[in-house]
């Protein structure tokens, strides 16, 4: 029998970032014809399994020749927006580029898809539109107290507006705190898993912060969700757990489930100026529309990610070595 998805076109932008090589290979894995769009270096390596299954292009979001030739060369039929700035402490990373990368990225993206009409177009959005927060939902006030989180909704308003105008079918997910296997070592909990395993201390925050997690395997059906359910354009839908958990409390529990004898290190990071103290999901629309929620708990999800990381130390110690010299390009994938 011939595979319905054999004929759908894919472009996923960043694709070769955590959640895009997760995404990209659930879409392979399910018959889909995928192309990623990504820029070139260490991110490529996501990708090394999969260069039989897939089309890979090397291009710039930032360049509109670029995308708007990959679009005409693709056709996609549903296109997934993951490309996005960092947010974080990262050398070379200004705010400028978060304009940059998710406000003229997403300009020339939707540029070179507005003669196009019905074409799905899923961005990948952020819990940092919102500001500090609990259970927000989808039409709580974008207040957003940092400048990657205004630029990312300038991204959102942009979607919105080229899908009212150029007939486009656009749906935003809003993630919180996607993790699992792929993730940068640098972010809270490869870190922490890798220090377990090297044996070494882990300075950090007091931890205070809290987050709502939500597990890769949850968040890649979310996107296979809104890349094909038949929801209304322009839609909107937080992406997480529902429940707001302290930072600390989740280095704890990996601790804990990887038997170590060390206690993290807290106080021992300053807080960064622009830290979002409390974010979580009210989910209730996902639910509703997407017919999704979450199935993996945080102790499973740690677990399976702790299994995946002790299998794959190679991978920090590439991404590692790759970055100790090199900042990342300003439009790398969502990570």
């Amino acid at each position: 029998m011939t595979n319905p998805n054999s004929n759908v076109r894919t472009l996923v932008i960043g694709g070769a970032g955590a959640i895009g090589s997760n995404l990209v290979r659930r879409l392979a894995a399910d018959g889909y014809r995928v192309a990623v769009f990504t820029l070139p270096g260490p991110d490529l390596i996501r990708m090394d399994q999969l260069k039989n299954q897939i089309e890979i292009i090397i291009g710039d979001l930032t360049v509109s020749d670029e995308i708007r030739q990959a679009i005409e060369r693709i056709q996609p039929q549903i296109v997934y927006h993951l490309a996005s700035s960092v947010w974080a402490r990262v050398p070379g990373i200004g705010q400028q580029d978060h304009l940059k990368v998710s406000g003229l990225g997403t300009l020339y993206l939707m540029e070179a898809l507005k003669d196009k009409p019905g074409t799905r177009v899923v961005f990948t959005g952020t819990a940092a539109v919102y500001g500090p927060g609990e259970h927000f939902k989808e039409d709580a006030p974008i207040i957003p107290n940092t400048v990657f989180g205004a630029c990312k909704a300038a991204a959102s308003t942009l979607l919105q507006t080229y899908g009212r105008i150029s007939g486009l079918s656009t749906v935003e997910l809003r993630f919180f705190m996607p993790y699992g296997p792929w993730e940068h070592p640098h972010r809270l909990i490869p870190q922490t898993i890798l220090s377990v395993l090297e044996k070494r201390d882990l300075p950090m925050t007091s931890g205070e912060q809290k987050r709502d997690l939500v597990y890769i395997d949850d968040v890649v059906e979310a996107l296979v969700l809104a890349g094909t359910k038949q929801v209304k354009s322009g839609s909107i839908f937080n992406i997480g757990s529902g429940h707001a958990i302290p930072v600390k409390n989740i280095v704890k529990e990996i601790f804990t489930l990887m038997q170590s004898p060390r206690t993290p290190l807290l106080g021992r990071i300053p807080m960064r100026q622009d830290e979002i103290m409390t974010m979580s999901a009210d989910i209730t629309a996902a639910r509703k529309a997407l017919d999704w929620e979450p199935r993996v708990t945080l102790t499973e999800g740690l677990k399976k990610t702790i299994a995946w990381w002790e299998q794959n130390r190679q991978f920090a110690e590439h991404m590692l070595a790759e970055t100790a010299t090199a900042s990342p390009p300003a439009s790398a994938p969502q990570n």
